[in-house]
């Protein structure tokens, strides 16, 4: 998520300049963005489909199950930190912006 993160910071810096064309930069963020995350979403449901395979063995393999549950949770804190990164970013990059910090919490504006 960092190389994310260090596009939304430049793309705030150059906003004000006019030196990139905005959608362009939104586009190629909004990009980044999804990419990283969906490699997050993506191991959760490996993970996922992994334990419940060992789990449905006719031997169930409980240690490599519950190491697995171990991944997803790592996966799925990984996910949650660039999501919380993200928001502080965009709160600093763009002040004054409440309603779409409101809308990407999941509020209403």
């Amino acid at each position: 998520m960092s190389s994310a993160l260090n596009l939304l910071s430049q793309s705030g810096k150059r906003a004000g300049s006019g030196s990139l064309p905005k959608m362009a930069t939104s586009g190629h963020l909004t990009e980044t963005i999804a990419k990283e995350l969906n490699e997050c979403l993506c191991g959760i449901v490996v993970n996922a489909s992994t334990c419940l395979r060992m789990l449905s063995a006719v031997t169930p393999n409980v240690e490599g199950a519950r190491e697995t549950a171990r991944r997803t949770i790592c996966c799925t804190n990984r996910a949650a930190e660039a999501v919380s990164n993200l928001r502080a970013l965009i709160e600093t990059v763009a002040p004054g912006r409440e309603g779409s910090s409101r809308v990407a919490r999941g509020g209403t504006s």
